[in-house]
C-alpha cells in the first residue's frame, strides 16, 4: 500500500452516522466531486442503518472515493462475516475498499456486550486477513474458510490510548488516532505508532495514519466554535473510558476530563439533541475543561483559524485528517460542504486516488 503524501498536501476524509443508504450514497457523490479522499460509515446497528448495505450503495454511486467501515468491531461480527462483506464490497469498488476496526463502542454497548481486549482485536484482524488473503483462518480453535476472496484489503485500526496506538502500529495497515489533534498529541501518537511498527520491521511512514476529530468552519467569528462547543465531550468519553493515565492530559484537567467522559450519554451517541449539546458545553465549562477539550479534539473557527489549526497538526507530522460527523443527513452535507468550500482550496490539493500496492 502506498502511504506517502506530499508534505504540503494532506488528505481529508470523513466518517458519518448512516441514515437511509440512498441519502448517504448521494452525499458520497457530492463529497467525491468536492475532492474528499475517503468516506467511512459507523457500525452501530441499534442507532443507525447497516454499514455494509450503506457501503454497497456508496460503492455503486461513486468512482474514486475510498470507502469502508469507520469502525466495525470483533464482538458483534464473526471474522468470516466481516471478511466476506469486505471482499464483496471490494468487488463493487475495486481498490477503494478498506476495513476500519476498533475494540467496540456503541455497536457493542447496545448489544449488551463488552468491548474486546487488544489481544482479541489482534487475533480477529489476523483471522480476517487470513480469510481474505489465504482463504483460511483459525477462529476460536476452529477452521474457517473463504476460498473465493483472495484479495488484500487494508485494515485501519482505531486507537484512543498509548497501548492501543502501539498495538495498532504493530498489526494494522493503518491507524485511526482518536487521542487528539494538537501538535504535542500528534507527535506523541506518531512515536507510539512507530514503536509498534518497528516490532514488525516497519516504520510509521509505512502506515496509513488518520487523525480524527470534529470539524466546524464558518466565516462568522465565533459561530463555528459555538456550534462545536459540545463535541469534545464525545472524544473525552473515549479518552476517559479506560482512564487518562499516559494520555497526555495535564494534571489540572484530568479530573474534569474524566467527569466529562463519565457523564456522556451513549444512548444518543451520533444523534445528540440540541438541548443535550448545550448541556454538554455547559458541563465542560463548569468543569473548567471546555477550552482545553476544544483545542485538543476539534478544528473550529473561521477559515483562517482552521487552516492554522490544521497546519499546526501537520507541523508535528499529521498528513491525514478525518472529520467525525455525528448528525442527521442535512447537517452532514452542510458540514462537509463548508469544509470543501473554505478549507480544501487552501491546501491546493489535486484530486487523486490513493492506490494500494
Amino acid at each position: 500500500m502506498s502511504t506517502t503524501l506530499p508534505a504540503d498536501r494532506p488528505a481529508f476524509g470523513f466518517s458519518v452516522t448512516p441514515g437511509p443508504p440512498a441519502g448517504v450514497a448521494a452525499e458520497a457523490v457530492e463529497a467525491e466531486a468536492m475532492g474528499f479522499d475517503r468516506i467511512g460509515i459507523w457500525d452501530s446497528p441499534a442507532l443507525f442503518r447497516e454499514p455494509w448495505v450503506t457501503l454497497a450503495a456508496v460503492a455503486g454511486a461513486t468512482r474514486r472515493i475510498r470507502l469502508g467501515t469507520w469502525v466495525t468491531n470483533p464482538v458483534t461480527r464473526h471474522p468470516l462475516v466481516t471478511a466476506s462483506a469486505a471482499a464483496s464490497l471490494d468487488e463493487l469498488a475495486p481498490g477503494r475498499t478498506y476495513l476500519g476496526i476498533g475494540s467496540g463502542g456503541t455497536g457493542v454497548m447496545h448489544a449488551g456486550r463488552a468491548a474486546s481486549s487488544l489481544d482479541d482485536l489482534e487475533r480477529y484482524v489476523a483471522a480476517v486477513r487470513g480469510l481474505l488473503e489465504d482463504g483460511v483462518a483459525e477462529v476460536d480453535g476452529d477452521r474457517a474458510v473463504l476460498p473465493w476472496a483472495r484479495r488484500r484489503i487494508p485494515v485501519i485500526v482505531s486507537a484512543h490510548g498509548p497501548r492501543a496506538l502501539r498495538a495498532a502500529g504493530r498489526f494494522g495497515d493503518g491507524v485511526i488516532v482518536g487521542l487528539g489533534l494538537t501538535p504535542e498529541v500528534v507527535a506523541a501518537s506518531l512515536e507510539l505508532i512507530d514503536a509498534g511498527a518497528k516490532e514488525q520491521g516497519r516504520r510509521v511512514d509505512d502506515l496509513e495514519v488518520w487523525f480524527t476529530g470534529f470539524w466546524f468552519v464558518d466565516p462568522e467569528p465565533g459561530r463555528a466554535r459555538a456550534a462545536g462547543a459540545w463535541a469534545a465531550t464525545s472524544f473525552a468519553s473515549h479518552l476517559a473510558r479506560t482512564g487518562v493515565e499516559g494520555k497526555l492530559v495535564p494534571p489540572e484537567h484530568r479530573g474534569g476530563i474524566v467527569e466529562l467522559g463519565r457523564r456522556y450519554d451513549y444512548t444518543t451517541h451520533g444523534a445528540v439533541p440540541d438541548a443535550q449539546k448545550a448541556a454538554y458545553a455547559a458541563l465542560a465549562r463548569e468543569l473548567g475543561v471546555l477550552e482545553y477539550a476544544e483545542r485538543r479534539f476539534v478544528f473550529a473557527g473561521t477559515p483562517d483559524e482552521v487552516e492554522a489549526q490544521v497546519r499546526r497538526a501537520m507541523s508535528a507530522g499529521a498528513r491525514r485528517f478525518d472529520g467525525a460527523i455525528d448528525a442527521d443527513l442535512p447537517e452532514h452535507r452542510e458540514r462537509i460542504g463548508a469544509w470543501a468550500a473554505h478549507v480544501l482550496p487552501r491546501f491546493a490539493r489535486a484530486t487523486r486516488p490513493q492506490t494500494r500496492a
